[in-house]
């Protein structure tokens, strides 16, 4: 079986400066893929420039964290706090599946307005994958359109198992530490047969940006790896084929029981003292961001749903 990997960098739209770096990082061939927020300042600037590049696939970035809803704040109490903001996505918050739903379409639809047409589904700050009620409402429309979603680390087994394209694994880690790089390149390499996502976070910083996340200069830390030409070089040398999730379109949908009819993959393991120094120096645990996966980010997840480390 062929070994496929997509790299898709997040949050294309949020702004100038971040869609800047994403665009570099496409044309450095550090990246294959992008997911675009809709209701962010960046946005005409992002389609335009996707428009430009009709390699990179642009898939939808479900937000409700960051700025306004598209809908009336009034018609999503359950997102919004008293000045119409989305709630703050650092605190847990309980979100009713009607207003999830209304706002996902109206995303969804501005997303379509721009003539172009997603690749695929995700969601900011990976709330898809620790809020049940979220994940269900992106599954339904991502069966509805046919679209992949980016594979959960949390396995919600309650749902019943809709006809779902993913890929075969995520790897969801930062790279912009001193061993950022040569992490990513032994990712690559080790990549099992079938079809891994690497996501990744490469931009520049304006105050757009500042005003919004405390996840400023890993940006351009991330930008300098994900510019860095052995990326391309490894991915030849390791006969891996990059791709965007239009590839993941293709493939076969999940079984009643979720599995992929993608071959079995092989779990593999770093030594614990290796993962704790890593764990240690996350600017994940640094900045809050995304908290409460500090011990989910690094983790790949196989078609059966159970996470196993890289």
């Amino acid at each position: 079986m062929n070994r496929q990997v997509i790299i898709n960098a997040d949050d294309f739209g949020l702004s100038l400066a971040v869609n800047r770096g994403i665009i570099e990082a496409y044309r450095a061939g550090g990246i294959t893929s992008t997911s675009m927020m809709v209701n962010m300042p960046g946005l005409a600037d992002a389609v335009h420039a996707a428009r430009s590049l009709p390699g990179l696939g642009v898939g939808l970035h479900f937000n409700l964290t960051y700025g306004r809803p598209l809908s009336d704040p009034a018609a999503v109490p359950s997102l919004v706090r008293e000045n119409g903001l989305f709630l703050d996505g650092k605190i847990r918050r309980s979100r009713n599946a009607a207003d999830v739903a209304a706002e996902l379409d109206a995303q969804w639809n501005r997303f379509l307005e721009t003539s172009l047409f997603p690749t695929h589904l995700d969601s900011h700050q990976l709330l898809h994958q620790d809020d049940p009620v979220i994940y269900r409402v992106m599954a339904e429309l991502a069966c509805r359109h046919r679209i992949p979603l980016r594979r959960s680390q949390i396995e919600h087994p309650h749902l019943p198992p809709p006809a779902l394209k993913m890929t075969d694994r995520v790897l969801l880690d930062t790279y912009g530490d001193s061993e950022g790089l040569q992490r990513l390149l032994h990712y690559i390499r080790s990549a099992p047969d079938g079809m891994t996502e690497i996501m990744c976070h490469p931009g520049y910083v304006d105050d757009v940006l500042r005003g919004l996340s405390e996840w400023t200069e890993i940006l351009e830390r991330e930008l300098r790896v994900f510019t860095n030409p052995e990326i391309a070089w490894t991915m030849q040398a390791c006969s891996i084929e990059p791709v965007n999730f239009n590839a993941v379109r293709e493939r076969p949908v999940l079984s009643d029981d979720g599995v992929s009819s993608a071959a079995p993959l092989k779990k593999t393991t770093v030594p614990r003292s290796s993962l704790a120094k890593r764990r240690s120096r996350s600017p994940i645990t640094q900045t809050g961001r995304h908290a409460n996966h500090k011990r989910r980010r690094r983790r790949s997840v196989t078609p059966s749903g159970k996470p196993s480390l890289p």
